[in-house]
Formats: structure tokens, sequence, C-alpha cells
């Protein structure tokens, strides 16, 4: 490998900004000529990572971590010193000098990594192009105009449109001399039939990395059968659980705001930008993961949560708060009154109602002995003891005892005890919980399950479980009439955003031990084998009709008492709200019935 000269490596040190380069990993204060902040390798609340500009030096007193530009780049970034100065020289705009006049050679991984990022950025400006100067991309354009994202904004998130013509992007691509090799691992084409694009007919997210620079797509389905969304596998320059779309473009305001809000998916990102609510991200598909909250924490002391008011999004916030506070973090809950998701919320009510949701947004404890109150009821003695097993898992994650304790003294003021009754428990949990599994346990086995409709088109998916996303794509928990069927769906979402559709994953997260021994039976007996895609295609349709009924029925009941009320702007806008929504209805419904003759 070449050496570079010393005089190369001492023109990069000074020629980089440490401040602005650590800025880009952590948010930096500045006290007097100095910078401190979070220490970006370690989670801590309290800033003990510290900045000398004019030493181009760095230490935290909280790891013990420190050293000069390049050791922190190195660190990082997962670099070898060579790696790190070669990087930095390309930043700073240094030409380096090799001894002996020998040449750069990059490191092979390096390198690929790098042309992967090229190749996507190449592949996202043609998306763009086909979206906004193709008749090809007319019906995505119009998917954006009815869901009210402007022309600025879909040209900030760089989306974009991919074409029906499964051949087009190979052809396009190895015109501009990309080895066949090199397309075949690059995530755009199919494993099975490489020379087939990956996104067909799809509206496209580019994802980006801290920096900006495109690593993956994410792709939303405009029309047809298949899952709602897809997004690239990874490769050696993506990583999913390390990164958070649309970070790049929300770290500023994150770092001014020293909040950071979590949402479930790109539209929901899209619509809080929309509204100029610009420290809003979300994770790429999976459950949250630890290296994500603490890039987070690099930038953000709070973590607010939005996430979708179904119960698997309910679920999902719960573990997320346990996790924020892991790491040190505050954590707040937005409370979506009007909508399921913030996209609805703007859509619906406009920016301001959004930006005072967020305004609104409730400590975690709040929010948890709400949830857990509704989901238990305060009126028995065992509804009040699960409410508090479950809280104490909050409290156990907490990392101060006077945080322990204020939170603990809320809950003896919900539960209407008092607080040594309820410290006693906390203490005792564990003979608690036997207690109240052994009790759980023998209901759950004097309860009968009965097998309707509903309850085999999902066992049906757990048995074929390669068409889950199929239902995902169509369906949601909300439009599962059937308890038990909801449950199943739910677990099965949870298992799918954690990558373990599995069914060693799906029966460990069953609660229900009967409804646990049906889907093994089903599994091994091979019930659901025969004629499993028409089946459940059949059962989706079915379930998404008596869903739209419901919904149809509950409009037209508010629409009839509005109709009914003072006629004035607000009711009349939201009437007219309600007669668009009906309008939609009434036309899937249409759809779904010609489809099923």
């Amino acid at each position: 490998m070449a050496k570079i000269a010393a005089s190369s490596i001492d023109e990069v040190n000074f020629r980089t900004d440490i401040v602005s380069l650590i800025g880009e990993y952590t948010r930096l204060e500045k006290r007097g000529s100095e910078y401190w902040g979070c220490c970006p390798f370690h989670s801590e609340k309290t800033p003990s990572f510290h900045v000398v500009p004019d030493r181009k030096m760095y230490h935290c007193f909280g790891c013990n971590s420190g050293g000069s530009v390049i050791n922190f780049f190195m660190e990082v970034e997962k670099l070898s010193f060579y790696e790190a100065v070669v990087a930095l020289a390309k930043k700073s705009g240094v030409e380096l000098i090799f001894e002996g006049n020998q040449e750069y050679k990059e490191n092979p991984d390096t390198n690929k990594k790098e042309l992967y990022k090229d190749l996507y950025t190449r592949v996202a400006g043609s998306f763009a192009y086909l979206l906004t100067q193709s008749s090809q991309g007319k019906m995505a354009k119009e998917y954006l105009e009815n869901r009210g994202v402007s022309k600025e904004i879909a040209e900030m998130f760089g989306l974009g449109y991919s074409p029906n013509d499964g051949r087009w992007l190979r052809k396009f691509l190895e015109s501009k001399n990309y080895s066949k090799e090199f397309l075949d691992n690059s995530g755009l084409f199919s494993s099975k039939n490489p020379e087939y694009s990956f996104f067909r007919n799809r509206l496209m997210f580019p994802i980006w990395d801290r920096n900006g620079k495109v690593v993956a797509f994410s792709a939303r389905l405009l029309e047809g059968d298949g899952p709602k969304y897809i997004n690239s596998p990874e490769l050696i320059s993506y990583k999913k659980g390390e990164i958070l779309y649309a970070f790049h473009l929300a770290k500023k305001a994150m770092r001014e705001k020293k909040a950071c809000i979590l949402c479930e998916g790109n539209m929901d990102v899209i619509a809080y930008h929309s509204a100029g609510i610009t420290n809003a991200v979300a994770p790429m598909g999976t459950a949250l993961t630890v290296e994500q909250l603490r890039l987070i924490s690099s930038f953000a002391d709070t973590l607010i949560l939005s996430l979708d008011t179904d119960e698997a999004g309910q679920k999902a916030t719960f573990k997320d708060i346990l996790m924020g506070r892991q790491q040190g973090l505050s954590v707040k809950v937005i409370s979506l009154e009007g909508g399921k998701d913030p996209d609805e919320i703007l859509q619906k009510f406009g920016k301001e109602k959004l930006t005072n949701c967020v305004n609104g947004a409730i400590l975690d404890s709040d929010f948890l002995l709400s949830s857990l109150s509704k989901k238990y009821g305060l009126t028995t003695p065992e509804g009040k003891a699960n409410i508090a097993l479950e809280f104490f898992k909050y409290v156990d994650v907490l990392q101060s005892d006077i945080q322990k304790e204020s939170s603990l003294e809320q809950l003896a003021n919900t539960l209407q005890l008092s607080l040594d009754v309820v410290k006693s428990d906390y203490v005792n949990r564990e003979s608690a919980t036997k207690k109240l599994e052994s009790r759980t346990t023998t209901e759950k086995k004097t309860a009968q399950i009965t097998l309707n409709a509903e309850l085999r088109a999902v066992l049906a998916v757990v048995s074929n479980i390669d068409f889950f996303p199929l239902m995902r794509g169509s369906l949601s928990a909300d439009d599962f009439e059937d308890s038990l069927a909801k449950d199943m769906f739910i677990t099965l979402e949870e298992c799918y955003r954690e990558d373990i559709v599995n069914y060693d994953s799906i029966l460990l997260k069953l609660q229900n031990e009967n409804l646990r021994n049906i889907v093994a039976q089903a599994v091994t007996s091979g019930e659901y084998a025969q004629n499993s895609e028409k089946t459940i295609k059949d059962s989706i349709k079915m379930i998404r009709l008596n869903s739209l009924k419901r919904r149809r029925e509950s409009l037209m009941m508010t629409i009839r008492h509005l109709s009914m009320s003072e006629n004035n702007l607000e009711n009349q806008q939201r009437l007219n709200t309600l007669l668009n929504e009906k309008m939609n209805i009434d036309t899937e419904l249409k759809f779904i019935k010609d489809t099923r003759r």
C-alpha cells in the first residue's frame, strides 16, 4: 500500500475543521473558545465530550476516548488510518502526495461503497426525471398531488418514478458501461431474474446516509397486487438498522430544537416537513435499533414518538419508549387526534393542527398510564395489578432514583393507592408476576377459540408466510373485526418490522396459548397448503370489503349528524372531507366487488 507523505497528513489536519466534522455526528455547543456535546461513541445525557478547535483535538471524560481529527474520523466511520486520511483529503480538497512517487490504491471495499453510492445517485436522478419530466410518471405525479405533496417537497425529497418496463433500467445502466457483476450485486435487480428491475411501476423514495448520499430506495406500489412498500436489500453501503429516513434533512432542526420526531414511515416524515416541522425521521421498515437511537442522541435530548394509533403502533410506542429511556433520552408521545397518522391530519385539518399536535406531545409516563388504564381498567384489583406490572418495566429503565421515585408516585396516584404499597409491589414484583401469570394461564386454558373467516385467513398466511407482504400491503390491523385475528396480524407485523418472520418468532410473540397451538396445528397439518394463493387473495378482499362497509356506515352516521348541525365554515369543510372519503370508499367497494366476480 502506498505511504502518504507526512506533509500531506499535516495538510489534511490543517484544512479539516474539527468542529464542522464532529458537528456532523453530534450536537456541539460553544463555551468560551471551546465546544461541548454528548459523546457519539457512548450513550450519555450530560455532555462530557470536549472539543478544542485551536489544538484540533477532542476528548470524552465519560469513555476516555480522544485524539485528533484523523483519530475521530477513524473511530466514528470504522476506517483505517490510511482510509481516514484519504477520505478527509477528498472532503477538504487536499491533493495527496505519496512517498517514492507511489500511486494511491483505494481499499476495494471502500471503493465499492462509493461506487454503489454513485450508482444510486445516478438512478435516483433518472427516477426523478421520469416523475417530473416524462408522461410515464403521470400516475405517480397524480398520487402525490392527491396526497398534497408539493413540487418543492417532492424535489427536496428526491421523489421519483420507476417505470413499468422491467428491462429499462438494466439497458440504461449497461449503456453507461457498468459491468454485469456490479449490476447483479447492486440490489436494483431481481435476484431470480437479474435482467428485470426490482422496482417497477412504483413511487420511489431515495434513502440517504447521514451525509446526504443516496444508498438505497423505498418504493410504494401504485396499482395492482403486491406489498404496498418494498425496500432495497442491504448492501455494503447500506445497513438499514443504521439509517434513519431523511436524517440528513432533519439533523439541523434536531440540533436546534434538541428534539427528534420519530415517525412510522416515509409519508409521515414528508407530512411533517411539509408542515414546516423539519426534525422528523423514520426507521427503514424495521423496529427501532440501538444504533439509530445513538444517532438521534448525538443531536437531540428528547425523542418524540409519532407512531400509528392502531394496536401495532401502540405496541411499538411502548417498546420505543423503553429503548429511548435506556439510551438516556427524554421521551414524549404525540397524540394524533382526528387521524391515524400525520399525513391524514395534514390533509384533513392543515399545518396548524399538526403543529398543535407536536406542541401538545405528552410525557411518556402520562401516555403509558393513560393507555394501560384503558387497556386493563381501574375498577378491579386484577386491572390495577396488570397496570402496575407493565409500568414497572418503564420504571426499570429510568436512569435516576429521582425519576424512579417520581414515576412510582405517579403510578400510585393513578391507581389511588399509597406510595408504600406501590413501592412494595415494585420490589416484590417477581412473585406478583408469577401469581398473575398463573391466574392468566388458568383463564386461557378454559377459553375456546372459534375459527371464523378472518382467523382462517390469517392462519392461511401464517402457513404460507411468503404471502404476508401481500396481506400487509392491502390490510391494516384496523380492518379486522375479530380480536384474535387482529392479534395474530399484529404479531406478524411486529415480526416483519423486526425482520424475523419465521415460525419460532411468531409462536414466541403470541400470548394466547390456545392460539399458539392452533397455529402449530395449521402449519404442521398442511391444511392451508392447497390453493393457498387464491384463498389468501380472496380472503384479503373479503376482509377489506367488510372493513370498508363498516367504515362507510360510520361515515354516513357522522355525515347525517353534520348535515343537521350548524352550517358554519368548519362544519362545511369537515363535511366535504367526509363526503370525499365516502366517495373514495364507494369507488374501492365497487372495484373489489367487480374483481370478485
